[in-house]
């Protein structure tokens, strides 16, 4: 080893010491620099939370309203199937509770297009005839 090499070493050493501790900051602003940023980051996820809870009590709001306006919409079809229903019911009375004369002119109907037999239209006729005297 020459001389002159162990006396630069140091001076190397010393050199990028001093230059490296200029450069960097001081360890309290490093620590400071973390402490915000963990601070930081637990308002900022705690928020989060806060966001994700309320937004998750909105959504279940919103699915009861939602089941609820579905509900009231089912009731309102059923009320309407009902009254539908009963309306066809009612032109299904009115359907068959044809007067004597109508039955007798549709037999006759039928009778005329050979769509029932004398003896069917005969015992039809009888029929009809013995319901109006009762």
């Amino acid at each position: 080893m020459k001389p002159t090499e162990s006396k630069s070493f140091p001076r190397r050493t010393l050199l990028t010491g001093v230059a490296l501790l200029a450069a960097t900051q001081p360890a309290w602003a490093i620590l400071g620099v973390w402490r915000r940023a963990a601070r930081r980051t637990v308002i900022v996820a705690g928020a989060a939370t806060a966001g994700a809870v309320a937004a998750e009590t909105s959504a279940a709001a919103a699915n009861q309203a939602a089941a609820a306006e579905s509900a009231q919409a089912a009731a309102a079809q059923s009320a309407a199937a009902a009254q539908h229903a009963e309306a066809a019911a009612a032109q299904a009375k009115a359907a068959n509770t044809k007067t004597p004369q109508q039955k007798l002119a549709e037999l006759q109907s039928l009778y005329d297009q050979k769509l029932i037999s004398a003896s069917d239209y005969e015992t039809a006729k009888k029929k009809i005839l013995s319901q109006l005297t009762q």
